[in-house]
């Protein structure tokens, strides 16, 4: 579940300029149950989560972020 808040996150905010620590990750978290009441129980997880478990999550999304945008090997 704590990779579906990661992943929620980036989505909410796409335009970030940086790569967010732990504490970031969580103020956005908490802007956005601010703003609506209808948000994903796993933000609520999320802000419950150690700093270091958030860490690991992104660590893992941006590893699979560039798994994606890495181009294909060309074949001759």
């Amino acid at each position: 579940m704590l990779a579906s808040a990661i992943d929620y996150i980036y989505n909410a905010f796409p335009n970030l300029s940086y790569r967010p620590r732990p504490d970031d990750v969580k103020l956005l978290a908490a802007f956005l149950q601010s703003q609506r009441s209808d948000t994903p129980a796993f933000l609520g997880e999320l802000m419950s989560s150690s700093y270091n478990a958030i860490e690991i999550e992104i660590n893992k999304f941006h590893s699979r972020q560039d798994k994606k945008n890495q181009p294909l090997p060309a074949f001759s």
